[in-house]
């Protein structure tokens, strides 16, 4: 087997429990009070990485002042991670801010991005030592499609196409100077693209998957100057009929061609089906044996808040039931399938359709 290192991850507001940040509090799963005994749990199903964050709301919850007591926190916290014998592949922006940056107008301001690049480095000088991979950013690509497009996440947009194309453009440069003062530090340095391929068998979509897929390429372009290619890789989009589905194909993953070795830092599937969770990790077990990324992270390590959803999607391999942490049977498994990934496909799974999957 090569060397993959196997991993789960979490997020700041998704999981840690009331970060001060520019969306409304949510419990999650109150990971940093309990986050002892869920470091145990990864051990235990034999993680290798840890993937977690910063949150910047808590660090800098008034502009140009720093939290020193959150600081220390954050040093204690990723100190046990790596004390415990994990890698932490350490996210400092997922999806939330500061709720201080909307009086500049968020991520469309340049004012905004100078304060991020502050706090990375702040980040880097008071935590690096604790941080074996900085995640600069994630998924920029779906954080401004939430933001501008769907109307999930601050600003609440919908269909602001304009605001959502200056955003990208600033945050795609942030990530460039942000790689820059990490590396100044010694810190290793990606972001995570969302990367969904859209396909079609009608030529009248021809220019529509042009555009869809572009960003595809901006990306894998920014990530040659990274450590890694990181990828969150979930769903293929089809257009049949002008309606768009989404798939399950484990088997995209294959035509990737990153410029930069390879680390899937987000893969599941959201159901409580565990039939059909381990058939999905069965199959992308398989894949990961062809494409050898030098990480594989399933999404996500504990129950918490989805963006937009609540806490009704499942993707979890532990599951969290008020305080209580309960491994599912999936985490039983998880690191033997993918070390020796059984022979078994899963073929193309519509979602909210029958789903198939077949031993070879």
């Amino acid at each position: 087997m090569w060397g993959v290192k196997i991993g789960a991850a979490i997020s700041p507001y998704q999981h840690f429990g009331f970060c001060r940040c520019d969306m409304p509090d949510e419990p999650g799963a109150h990971h940093l009070l309990f986050y002892n005994e869920d470091i145990s749990l990864a051990k235990a199903v034999g993680l290798e990485i840890f993937r977690t964050g910063v949150e910047w709301a808590m660090v800098e919850p008034v502009e140009g002042r720093y939290d020193r007591e959150a600081l220390r926190l954050f040093e204690r916290y990723l100190g046990d991670v790596k004390e415990a014998g994990l890698e932490t592949w350490v996210t400092l922006h997922h999806f939330t801010n500061p709720r201080w940056v909307w009086r500049h107008g968020g991520w469309e301001s340049r004012m905004v991005a100078a304060r991020f690049l502050s706090y990375v480095d702040l980040v880097a000088r008071e935590l690096g030592d604790y941080i074996d991979v900085a995640i600069i950013f994630n998924e920029p690509n779906m954080y401004t499609y939430l933001a501008y497009g769907r109307g999930d996440l601050p600003p609440f947009a919908f269909l602001s196409i304009k605001n959502m194309r200056r955003a990208q453009s600033v945050i795609d440069h942030a990530i460039t100077e942000a790689r820059d003062v990490l590396k100044s530090y010694g810190v290793k340095a990606t972001f995570t693209h969302s990367y969904t391929k859209f396909e079609a068998r009608s030529p009248v979509f021809k220019a529509v998957l042009h555009f869809l897929n572009k960003q595809n390429d901006r990306y894998m372009s920014m990530f040659r100057e990274m450590d890694y290619a990181a990828l969150n890789f979930y769903v293929v989009g089809k257009y049949d009929d002008f309606s768009l589905r989404f798939v399950l194909r484990p088997g995209a993953l294959l035509e990737v061609r990153p410029p930069r070795p390879l680390a899937v830092t987000e893969f599941g599937i959201a159901t409580r089906d565990e039939e059909l969770r381990y058939s999905y990790l069965c199959a992308m077990a398989g894949i990961f044996k062809e494409v050898k990324p030098e990480a594989a992270i399933w999404w996500s390590f504990l129950h918490g808040y989805e963006w937009g959803l609540g806490y009704q999607p499942f993707f979890a391999l532990i599951d969290v039931k008020g305080t209580r942490r309960v491994p599912t049977k999936l985490a039983h498994v998880f690191r033997e399938t993918l070390r020796n990934p059984p022979a078994c496909r899963l073929e193309n799974l519509d979602l909210g359709h029958e789903w198939r999957w077949q031993p070879l």
